[in-house]
């Protein structure tokens, strides 16, 4: 029934570290083209929230890299590094509208929780994720555990640094399906039957508090992936909701294979590295981290959802978490009436 994944999307880590051709460099440039499609937008007066691909025109950082990393997302290894993004130089205004005119290539921006908040800001806010259910482990300073967010892609940009610690892990969850074919076969049809999620206070409409998802499914032949293991768990928070013994005994070997040393790897980010991933065919995690006192200089990433162009199929089982499956239009969080809004600090 199951065949082995052979294509770039399974890769091992520590390989994948060696190399550097899946970091890209903007130059002098590239950085003036960036600059002077962010001041035409800007003097523009249309309203961010409004801000798409026609409006950022990359004749030359097209041809150069966006394209080949579009490519490399979706039929590669998923994942690519941007550096050079002059965020100690440009203003807070100036630097998310040249963020956000750069990942507009890909695709369109997805809303990211019930404050309509189109970018998001991933800073220790002092939360507790164990005592409120309502909170995200984004807002903490914890180790945040392998996952997928829910979006085709998710980028993040780094304004600070942690004093120490905050790593993204990155392992390709192609990999870790081979290694339960090989290894654990007998787990693989329970990982394509729906298991509940939490929704953790951002349903919509007439949605549950929970919704139906499997870690792996199958349209036209590609295998996809979404995990979020604390979300898991949490879901039998709600009445009638159980996880059976075997679902769980499957969750603990996903579990074990993403935090293989031999398969993860480990990314550091400096200030003004943009990091694209590829939310189908891998999961991310981030080391828990030291902060400094000092509010000014405390770990900052922006982040984006987006639903990316001309991608791949998705099976009618994500509709219940995702809302859609509609290319280009599917993935985010889901409620009526949202005043979408893109917040310029962490709120």
């Amino acid at each position: 029934m199951f065949s082995k994944i052979t294509d770039k999307s399974a890769w091992y880590g520590p390989e994948e570290e060696k190399k550097t051709d899946w970091i890209y460099r903007l130059d002098k440039e590239d950085i003036n083209e960036i600059e002077n499609l962010t001041v035409k937008f800007i003097s523009s007066k249309k309203k961010l929230t409004k801000l798409n691909k026609d409006d950022f025109y990359f004749e030359n950082l097209g041809k150069k890299y966006l394209r080949k990393i579009d490519d490399e997302l979706k039929n590669g290894r998923g994942f690519a590094l941007i550096r050079g993004m002059p965020v100690n130089e440009w203003s807070r205004e100036k630097i998310i509208t040249a963020y956000m005119g750069l990942c507009s290539y890909f695709g369109n921006f997805r809303v990211q929780n019930k404050k309509g908040h189109l970018l998001g800001h991933v800073k220790d806010l002092g939360k507790d994720t164990t005592k409120d259910f309502t909170a995200r482990v984004y807002e903490t300073t914890y180790r945040q555990t392998f996952h997928s967010d829910r979006s085709d892609i998710v980028s993040l940009l780094c304004l600070n640094k942690a004093k120490k610690g905050g790593e993204s892990l990155l392992v390709s969850s192609m990999t870790i399906f081979n290694k339960i074919l090989e290894n654990n076969p007998e787990y693989l049809p329970i990982l394509f039957e729906p298991f509940p999620l939490d929704r953790r206070g951002e349903e919509g409409g007439n949605q549950k508090g929970y919704s139906m998802t499997p870690v792996y499914y199958e349209k036209n032949g590609k295998i996809s992936s979404y995990f979020l293991r604390q979300y898991l768990e949490s879901s039998t928070r709600f009445e009638g909701v159980t996880i059976s013994d075997k679902q769980r005994e499957a969750l603990d070997i996903i579990d074990k294979y993403a935090n293989d040393e031999s398969l993860y790897m480990k990314m550091m980010f400096e200030p003004g590295d943009i990091q694209v991933i590829y939310n189908h065919t891998l999961f991310h995690d981030r080391m828990s981290y030291e902060d400094y006192e000092d509010k000014s200089k405390k770990r900052h990433l922006l982040r984006l959802w987006i639903s990316a162009y001309e991608d791949r199929e998705l099976s009618e089982k994500y509709i219940d978490r995702w809302g859609s499956i509609k290319i280009g239009e599917r993935g985010g969080v889901y409620a009526e009436g949202l005043d979408l809004n893109i917040p310029l600090e962490a709120n």
